[in-house]
């Protein structure tokens, strides 16, 4: 965006503010520059005073250790072992073909099938046990396509809710679905116990149809968005999201956002496609310049609708400097195969719902428990202390490292990084921090 802003984000401080064009080039240098380097440095360029009073100013919050502190970062060990969160992953089927999908159009390279409400509560007691004195839990239910098993899926809501009463845990429910089957009748269990419900929906007709077929070759954006929208107006203040992927298909995706904003959808995320390198869809270093202006268009009209019916969120937007995640959050991740596992349908647990049925990531089953816990270990040792590209980069603690999962499709190891992931999520940020310094400088 034109917006002639000059700003400085400290990653270690949160610390983000607005300044000149002055302070913004001294501040690169002056850690590591005297008075009068800098002054040589910036000769003909900006007036000496100029140089000289930003140095100062900025020398005062290095001394606070506002800027350009020194990091303090630590992983601690008594975490690991202990979960958090359970993914249920309670059908390897869909009703759905998606182009893109990472799951086999739902079957996981397997044979299709659904899991029995012996299994899901079985790993209803998996969490309780393996969660320590942690009070808080969440259940994410999964696929394929979760409303698929749905009578499991309320199943292993009440009684998951019935032994929370038992063990004074706490449980926050999910569920990701394609649409397809939300009638009113699961629309109003989903109000009732999801505290969360993620509604995929890859925006306008043309795009969805073309990448999201039903498994009989149909069209499925009509009833799939007359559905989500039908469940959307009982919803109330409940959190939801409309989740899209956008691939090479439809690289102008800036559009499939302010379509859903334009349906009434006011929260909406839409994720680039995760692939390997030759895969139709996929989206390389080459589409970055265009992928940049998308997200532009999109922070425009974030804020030209801010106020106005056709308000919305983006949730690639959203950062909160003031309530960070802990430091071991921020080093780690999403706790894949350590606090975060997935539970697949006949009952193994890997990493998370991408690694379902990897057999070279199988963690154990929800009977015996962990077996392998050196794979645990492996994940909870690999992140931004230990990625040789992650450890100078800037956006490091918002993304604590990158998905594990696209990192293990693209190089076949979790050790790597997905690089047109990272220069996304970078552009992405750098939005985010822009529209924080707009919304202040307005409010």
């Amino acid at each position: 965006m034109n917006n002639n802003l000059y700003i400085l984000y400290d990653n270690v401080s949160g610390v983000l503010f607005e300044t000149d064009q002055v302070a913004y080039d001294v501040a690169r240098h002056v850690k590591t520059q005297t008075d009068e380097q800098l002054l040589e440095h910036f000769k003909g360029i900006h007036a000496p005073e100029d140089i000289l009073e930003a140095a100062k100013e900025l020398r005062v919050l290095i001394a606070q250790e506002l800027i350009l502190a020194e990091e303090k970062v630590y992983a601690p060990s008594d975490r690991f072992g202990l979960v958090k969160a359970l993914c249920f992953n309670v059908a390897h089927d869909c009703d759905l073909r998606c182009a893109y999908c990472f799951a086999a159009q739902g079957s996981f390279h397997q044979e299709r099938k659904l899991m029995d409400v012996k299994t899901a509560k079985a790993a209803v007691d998996f969490l309780i046990q393996n969660s320590g004195k942690r009070r808080n839990l969440e259940i994410d239910f999964f696929g394929g396509e979760p409303l698929l098993n749905f009578d499991v899926v309320k199943e292993t809501v009440h009684y998951a809710k019935e032994r929370a009463n038992k063990t004074g845990k706490e449980f926050k429910f999910t569920l990701t679905t394609n649409g397809l089957k939300l009638d009113e009748t699961v629309g109003e269990f989903l109000n009732e116990h999801m505290d969360n419900v993620v509604l995929s929906l890859d925006g306008r007709k043309a795009v969805h149809d073309t990448m999201r077929p039903r498994a009989s070759g149909e069209e499925s954006y009509d009833i799939i968005s007359e559905n989500i929208l039908r469940f959307l107006k009982k919803r109330g203040q409940k959190e939801y999201y409309v989740r899209g992927t956008y691939t090479a298909l439809n690289k102008d995706f800036s559009q499939d956002v302010l379509h859903l904003s334009d349906l009434g959808i006011k929260h909406i995320s839409i994720e680039p496609v995760s692939s390997e390198e030759g895969f139709a869809y996929g989206l390389g270093q080459e589409d970055i310049a265009l992928l940049d202006r998308e997200y532009d268009i999109i922070a425009q009209e974030y804020i030209k609708r801010k106020g106005t019916e056709k308000e919305f969120s983006f949730f690639h937007f959203y950062v909160d400097l003031e309530a960070s995640p802990c430091v071991y959050k921020k080093i780690s991740g999403c706790g894949a195969g350590t606090d975060y596992m997935v539970v697949s349908v006949d009952g193994k647990l890997y990493p998370c719902h991408q690694f379902d049925s990897v057999e070279e990531m199988y963690l154990g089953d929800v009977w015996q428990g962990i077996c392998r816990p050196q794979i645990g270990q492996g994940f909870f040792d690999t992140n931004i202390l230990t990625k040789e590209t992650c450890k100078t980069c800037w956006a490091k603690y918002h993304c604590g490292g990158g998905c594990y999962a696209a990192s293990y499709k693209i190089h076949h190891d979790i050790h790597q990084v997905d690089e047109v992931a990272c220069e996304i999520l970078k552009k992405r940020l750098e939005y985010a921090l822009m529209l924080k310094i707009v919304e202040s400088k307005k409010s």
